[in-house]
């Protein structure tokens, strides 16, 4: 009888820790989850810094390998065409360090324009413009 009495006490007791213990990992979750929403998704900001640093590479060139007199990875292209395109990506920069541009949409424009000089691998100045 004892044991059915100490079991009648402990088990409530038990449920109540339990309970509680729930609550504040809730509270605990529901902190973070707020704390963390206004963060970026990781992924997607490591795939639009590989992206720019692509750009940058393909229109600037590599500083370090350039003073190595090594190939600097610059693209072959017109500098009329070149100088376009680094404009762009300037104020395409510019526009998201300004906070114009949610890391989406600058993702999604640095992904046109790794196509866009892409193509104009291939294309003359005039070509470009029209």
């Amino acid at each position: 009888m004892e044991s059915i009495l100490l079991l009648l006490i402990l088990a409530p007791t038990a449920l109540f820790l339990i309970l509680k213990f729930d609550q504040k990992q809730n509270r605990k979750i529901k902190k973070v989850l707020k704390d963390t929403h206004t963060v970026e998704p990781l992924f997607l900001m490591r795939a639009t810094e590989q992206k720019l640093k692509e750009l940058n590479t393909q229109l600037y060139g590599n500083i370090a390998l350039i003073a190595n007199g090594i190939h600097s990875g610059r693209i072959n292209i017109n500098e009329g065409a070149r100088q376009m395109l680094t404009s762009q990506l300037s104020k395409l920069t510019s526009d998201y360090n300004s906070g114009e541009l949610n890391l989406k949409a600058y993702n999604s424009k640095l992904s046109e324009m790794i196509q866009t000089v892409n193509q104009v691998k291939y294309l003359n100045f005039e070509q470009i413009n029209t």
